[in-house]
């Protein structure tokens, strides 16, 4: 059986790449979700999601997104709106990596 004993050095590397890739991959998504509007109104959502107003007021009537009302002011949590967006992905047929 044979060990292998990195060097300092070889840890420094191994220690940098974990950091750049970490910093590279994790950190502009974190600060894009620490930074964003947790609520957002009708105006906001219809942007994001490229509709109409009744085509919004459709998906609330039909329980298909999720929002908070106050009289007659609707909210909308953008993690929810997400994963609205994301439980309607329909999965590309590329058949290129096969």
């Amino acid at each position: 059986m044979n060990a292998y004993i990195p060097t300092k050095e070889d840890l420094e590397q191994i220690i940098e790449k974990a950091v750049k890739h970490t910093v590279t991959k994790s950190l502009p998504e974190a600060i894009r979700k620490a930074t964003r509007k947790k609520w957002l109104n009708t105006e906001e959502v219809m942007e994001l999601l490229q509709c109409s107003r009744r085509h919004i007021q459709y998906l609330r009537d039909e329980e298909l997104i999720t929002f908070s009302q106050s009289g007659r002011t609707i909210r909308y949590d953008i993690e929810e709106v997400e994963n609205f967006l994301n439980s309607h992905k329909v999965k590309s047929k590329n058949k290129m990596g096969e």
